[in-house]
C-alpha cells in the first residue's frame, strides 16, 4: 500500500511540475518583448522573437524619435511614450529611427520549427494544466486557436499592417486632393514617404520645387547637394541648369524614397 501511495504522490509532483513549467514557458513566448530606446540607440539593437509575438519600443530619451520598419513610421514617440507591433510571419526585419537615420536595429521573427519546437514537448494533459490566461497572453487575434499545439504559428492572421502597406508602388498615385491638383515643376511628399511624380521632365533652366505633404521629417540629397530637413508643410527649391539626369533620395529614408529628375 505505502509503494502505490510512494507512486500517486511522485506522479502527482511531475504533473504539476511539468504544468508550472510549460505555464511558464507559454507566458514567456506571449510576453511583449522590449525595445528601450535611450540615448539614441535601440536597446537591445537585435531581438529574436515568435510569430504573433509583440515587439514594444518605448522611447526613454528626451529627444523625439520614430520607428521606421517595412516601409511604415510610427507616430512621433515623446518621451515616455511607445509604439508596438506584432509579428506574424518568420522573417528579419531591419528598422531605424525615421528622423536619426544612424539609430538601427534588428528584429528577428523565428521560423515555425523553432517557434514550435517548445510545443512540440507538450502533452495533451499538461496543456489542461496550463492556466487559461496564459494562453491568452500567448494569443494576440481572435483567430489564434485557444490549444496551445505547435500549429499555432502557422494559424496566426498575416493580415498586419504592415504587410499592406509595405513596398507601395509608388506609380501611379491615387487621386487625393494633393495630387490632382499638381502644381507644374513640383514634387510632392506625400503619405508612406513617396515623391510624387517619381519622375519630372523639365527643361533647363527650370527651378524645382519640393513641396512636403508628409507628416515626417524628409531630407532631399542630390548628389552634392542637400536640402535642410523639410518639417510638414515646408519647402526647398533647385534650379536645373544643364541637360540630364538627376536621380535623388530623402537623406534620412535611404534608397527606398528615392525620384529622378530629367533636364532636357
Amino acid at each position: 500500500m505505502k509503494k502505490y501511495y510512494c507512486m500517486y504522490t511522485a506522479a502527482a509532483l511531475t504533473t504539476m511540475f511539468l504544468g508550472a513549467f510549460i505555464s511558464a514557458d507559454v507566458l514567456a513566448a506571449g510576453a511583449d518583448a522590449k525595445v528601450a530606446i535611450k540615448s539614441y540607440k535601440f536597446g537591445p539593437q537585435a531581438i529574436t522573437v515568435q510569430p504573433g509575438q509583440s515587439v514594444v519600443w518605448e522611447n526613454m530619451d528626451s529627444s523625439t524619435h520614430t520607428v521606421l520598419i517595412d516601409g511604415k513610421e510610427s507616430p512621433r514617440l515623446r518621451k515616455g511614450d511607445d509604439y508596438s507591433q506584432m509579428f506574424s510571419e518568420p522573417g528579419v526585419h531591419k528598422y531605424q529611427c525615421g528622423l536619426h537615420s544612424s539609430m538601427k536595429g534588428v528584429i528577428t521573427v523565428a521560423s515555425a520549427g523553432m517557434a514550435s519546437s517548445t510545443s512540440a514537448h507538450v502533452a495533451p494533459s499538461a496543456v489542461q494544466v496550463s492556466s487559461p490566461s496564459a494562453v491568452h497572453v500567448h494569443s494576440s487575434s481572435p483567430s489564434v486557436p485557444k490549444q496551445v499545439t505547435p500549429s499555432v504559428p502557422s494559424r496566426v492572421s498575416s493580415s498586419m499592417a504592415i504587410k499592406k502597406v509595405g513596398s507601395p508602388s509608388p506609380s501611379p498615385v491615387a487621386p487625393t486632393p494633393d495630387a490632382a491638383h499638381q502644381k507644374p515643376n513640383t514634387v510632392s511628399i506625400v503619405d508612406f514617404m513617396r515623391f510624387t511624380p517619381t519622375v519630372l521632365k523639365v527643361k533647363a533652366g527650370t527651378t524645382v520645387t519640393w513641396d512636403n505633404l508628409d507628416g515626417s521629417n524628409h531630407i532631399i540629397q542630390m548628389g552634392n547637394v542637400r536640402s535642410p530637413r523639410m518639417r510638414h508643410h515646408s519647402s526647398f527649391t533647385y534650379t536645373f541648369d544643364k541637360p540630364g539626369e538627376y536621380p535623388y533620395i530623402c537623406a534620412i529614408h535611404g534608397d527606398k524614397m528615392s525620384g529622378t529628375i530629367i533636364v532636357m
